[in-house]
């Protein structure tokens, strides 16, 4: 009896380890496209890179806090005026399809974001004699954001992203993004 107990556990497969736990902590970096640089060869260049910080909750879903700062070039005569966006946001992400296992998941989330925008490094005087009337200022929004991630193991997670964020007060209010990152869970 005791051998035939051995072998229904040993046929039953491996044991898999808990994912989304309540107090699990992660920590992730994340970069790519934006502003439809990704679609098209003409389009001026724009990339975000950040860091955030995952507190899971105990209903499968995740708090977010984290920066990123956003970077994009105009196109002025022969050379070209930089926009840096220096950002924090705080969010909430929930898993809406994933498999039984959870080796891939796809979470939807929103967030608050609020930062500081400088235009051309606050240099308003360009070298043709021209005035930037655009100011440094605060910027504040919210953001949209589709996320499909793989667990190659279970500390370990890799995802790709897309996001759209909306800020007022900035010189692009509507910043769409394309990116990868990685999360590490720390606890």
């Amino acid at each position: 009896m005791i051998y035939t107990m051995l072998a229904v556990l040993l046929a039953s497969g491996a044991a898999y380890s808990q994912r989304f736990e309540k107090g699990q902590i992660g920590i992730e970096l994340r970069g790519g496209l934006a502003n439809g640089y990704f679609f098209g060869k003409d389009q001026n260049p724009a990339f975000y890179v950040g860091a955030a910080v995952n507190l899971y909750t105990s209903k499968d879903s995740r708090w977010v806090m984290g920066s990123e700062f956003y970077h994009k070039s105009y196109d002025y005569q022969d050379k070209s005026i930089k926009l840096g966006q220096f950002t924090a946001e705080a969010g909430h992400y929930f898993p809406i399809i994933f498999d039984c296992r959870q080796n891939i998941v796809i979470s939807a989330g929103g967030s608050a974001v609020a930062g500081y925008e400088r235009l051309n490094w606050g240099k308003l005087d360009l070298y043709d004699g021209a005035i930037l009337l655009n100011k440094d200022k605060f910027i504040y929004g919210a953001a949209a954001s589709l996320e499909v991630e793989f667990f190659p193991s279970d500390k370990f997670i890799l995802f790709v992203n897309g996001r759209e964020r909306l800020l007022w007060n900035a010189v692009d209010k509507f910043n769409g993004q394309v990116g990868i990152g990685a999360r590490l869970i720390i606890r």
